[in-house]
């Protein structure tokens, strides 16, 4: 290609609007979150890094769907509009077997006839999976708006039954379900509208198939809910005692002012209902507040009233798994959201304590202070309390009676230190979802968080505990899942397998729990991420494994402390640039830790004290650099670029010594410029382009030289941070083969 010295001015005037861009596009330094730009990951550096693995569906997507991961048998189902996907959990991208199962033609006729949306709602959406015994899945479908369920080893016409309390009839509804003991206990609306929601029991072993289900006459059971999910638990060592716990949001009124709470309810496994009074209806049905909120200075709290989401991570304990839960806010000004981490003895303290009781509708709960009847309203009839109380149609009518009109319980559940253990607030997602994986690291074990949001992204949050039993939440990567954003619908998680499944309208997606060649290839890096998946094997930053034989991997989660880890922390890159007077010029620096905070100092020519860099209107930092808007001869210096992590320790990640270049002298280096642009042609970068005009070499072989000491592989040079405790080993392998070949010179010299 040629290149006319006229086009050559073009570029160097180009240069100056490069660099206003980087002025409009930086993150404001007040960004409380500037530094988690480090670790996102968009859709196609995952595609990239082959660290995601796609199942898109149908061409027009997935909309709505369930998931069903049966690692036992090692399978995943994945309920989708008029199918049924058995897909293999190890690779997603492997052909599906399916099934296909649509709505009845004449429902779809119907629905369109209720001016229902003929591919959005008018098709049978499977939303309910769950396993039945060793061969069998029980599955419920929308139906076209009249739900169907079936038992899933072949579909059958003759087999299919009424979803109806079962499973929504609106594809997009929120609602709940679990199948255990061979009943299926949902939480969902029982009409055609979404009006009435309840809580119901189903299926069973014969005879006793009979639905039983909150009272919807009584809207201060359960008002306009929108279910969660529900968790079969045991409260103490006698089955009978069994219960079913579930969460969900609703709208409350207390007199006049109408609100959003999130509840935590429960029934008994064994409650058949009432015999007089609330029959077929739950007689052990309570229900309590799920608070959520950051304590404010003036005991004013800001509350995350809208639940989203529930995570019960299991415990040695199986009566106490600790419950995690994604909250948002419901107010139109104020946007945010949280992770609030819950204990069940907190949970059941609340149901042993008080009772509310409100006189009328125009009144508020207060708490009751009358006379309790025996046995204690929402216990379940076992041995445990009174032998001679065999079912809930034993309860004395007084019991069954109260437990009608006060199902809510006075005080409300509050979470674990007080306060939550994550929020997001003024960005612009919200938290949708949520699993967790338990992790044991070198110094002790850790839960990791994986986090889906409205804006399509998964967050990786590890919870740290302090020396004070202060917890510290520290994200660790932020991922563009899929190549279109749209929210996370489902997050499922295999710890056994150690991956992640990822559910949206686009698709499902497949993730590892970890990429620790993210934290680039040293020490320090890896120490400074804290992640507790990743270690430093001598080499590279790789997924950690506890083993006694592996004592060498090098692992700091609670601290991120590399001096205490790690050899040669100081060795930074020094680069040579040059700057144009009265120019642009750009000091990049990148910090491989999230957690960094960057701080730049400079030690100008002439003095032997450094000095911290003041950002003002023509020195600009970025979350990339250091912008100068026009160098000055008295910016001539070495720059430092340090980096402050949040343990105090600080380590300089690169020096730069900026020298000047006069006006004059690149006037005359334009004809040379010219002729080095001819060689150099279309594929050189911008920087690179400036590099060679300031450069103070006169001749395009001494340039080239240069280029490729500052490209060659950071091996080569010995310089990289972790890598140069092996230098020495490298410095006498070469004396030794140099005083090798001298020795047979001389040799060759006497013969």
């Amino acid at each position: 290609h040629n290149h006319t010295l006229g086009q050559f001015r073009v570029f160097q005037s180009l240069r100056v609007h490069v660099f206003e861009m980087w002025e409009e596009t930086r993150l404001p330094g007040e960004n409380p979150h500037r530094h988690e730009e480090n670790m996102q990951t968009p859709h196609v550096k995952l595609l990239q890094a082959n660290s995601v693995s796609l199942f898109l569906g149908p061409s027009d997507g997935l909309l709505s769907h369930s998931l069903l991961l049966d690692e036992e048998r090692g399978r995943l189902l994945l309920g989708a509009r008029d199918h049924i996907y058995l897909l293999d959990p190890d690779n997603l991208a492997k052909g599906p077997r399916k099934i296909h199962w649509p709505a009845p033609r004449d429902r779809v006729e119907g629905c369109k006839l209720a001016g229902k949306h003929l591919n959005q709602e008018c098709a049978n959406f499977v939303r309910v999976l769950h396993n039945y015994n060793l061969t069998h899945v029980y599955a419920c479908g929308t139906g076209a708006f009249n739900p169907i369920c079936d038992g899933v080893f072949r579909l059958l016409s003759t087999t299919v039954s009424s979803g109806r309390l079962k499973c929504p009839f609106d594809p997009l509804q929120t609602f709940t379900s679990v199948l255990t003991d061979q009943y299926l206990y949902a939480g969902t609306a029982s009409d055609f509208l979404g009006k009435d929601t309840t809580f119901t029991r189903s299926l069973g072993p014969p005879p006793d198939q009979n639905y039983i289900r909150t009272d919807i006459s009584e809207d201060y059971w359960i008002n306009e809910a929108k279910f969660i999910s529900a968790h079969p638990i045991a409260d103490t060592y006698n089955p009978d005692d069994d219960k079913i716990y579930f969460f969900f949001r609703e709208v409350s009124w207390e007199g006049n002012d109408k609100s959003v709470l999130s509840r935590v309810a429960r029934v008994c496994k064994n409650d058949v209902g009432g015999l007089r009074s609330l029959t077929n209806k739950w007689t052990t049905f309570l229900k309590a507040r799920l608070v959520c909120s950051i304590p404010g200075p003036d005991g004013v709290d800001t509350h995350f009233d809208e639940l989203q989401d529930i995570f019960m991570l299991p415990t040695r304990d199986p009566k106490n798994p600790k419950v995690y839960a994604v909250f948002a806010t419901s107010s139109s000004v104020f946007r945010g959201s949280a992770v609030c981490v819950y204990s069940m003895a907190d949970i059941r303290a609340v149901f042993n304590g008080p009772y509310a009781h409100k006189e009328g509708p125009d009144h508020r709960w207060v708490e009751y202070d009358g006379r309790i009847p025996y046995p204690r309203p929402g216990t379940c009839p076992s041995k445990t309390y009174d032998p001679r109380i065999k079912t809930t149609k034993d309860f004395p009518d007084e019991v069954v009676s109260f437990i009608r009109y006060h199902p809510l319980m006075f005080r409300s559940v509050y979470p674990l230190s007080g306060r939550p253990v994550f929020t997001r607030v003024r960005v612009d997602y919200t938290l949708t979802q949520v699993v967790v994986d338990r992790v044991l690291a070198e110094d002790g074990q850790y839960e990791v968080l994986f986090l889906g949001t409205d804006a399509g992204t998964v967050l990786k949050v590890v919870s740290i505990t302090g020396d004070q039993w202060s917890t510290e939440e520290v994200v660790l990567e932020e991922l563009q899942v899929f190549q279109v954003p749209t929210p996370i619908l489902s997050l499922e998680i295999s710890s056994k397998q150690q991956q992640l499944y990822v559910g949206s309208s686009e698709g499902l997606a497949q993730l590892s729990l970890s990429r620790c060649h993210l934290y680039g290839q040293a020490c320090a890096d890896c120490c400074l991420a804290r992640d507790p998946h990743c270690a430093w094997d001598g080499h590279m930053c790789s997924r950690y494994v506890p083993a006694a034989k592996r004592r060498a991997r090098r692992q700091d989660i609670k601290h991120g402390d590399p001096a205490s880890q790690c050899w040669d922390t100081e060795d930074s890159m020094w680069t040579i640039l040059c700057g144009i007077s009265s120019n642009s010029t750009f000091l990049e620096c990148i910090p491989k830790s999230q957690q960094a905070r960057i701080h730049w100092f400079v030690r100008r020519t002439g003095s032997e004290h450094r000095e911290q860099v003041r950002p003002d209107d023509r020195i600009i930092q970025t979350d990339r650099g250091l912008l100068i808007r026009s160098v000055h001869t008295s910016d001539v210096g070495v720059y430092e670029c340090e980096a402050q992590e949040h343990t105090h320790f600080a380590h300089t990640l690169r020096r730069l010594t900026l020298q000047l270049l006069p006006q004059d002298q690149l006037d005359r280096k334009t004809k040379a410029g010219e002729d080095l642009m001819t060689e150099l042609g279309h594929g050189r970068r911008f920087k690179d382009y400036l590099r060679l005009m300031s450069s103070p070499v006169g001749s395009l072989e001494e340039y080239c030289d240069s280029l490729w000491l500052e490209k060659r592989p950071l091996k080569a040079r010995g310089r990289t941070l972790g890598v140069g405790k092996w230098k020495h080993m490298q410095d006498i392998k070469k004396s030794r083969n140099r005083r090798h070949h001298r020795e047979k010179e001389r040799k060759t010299d006497k013969l």
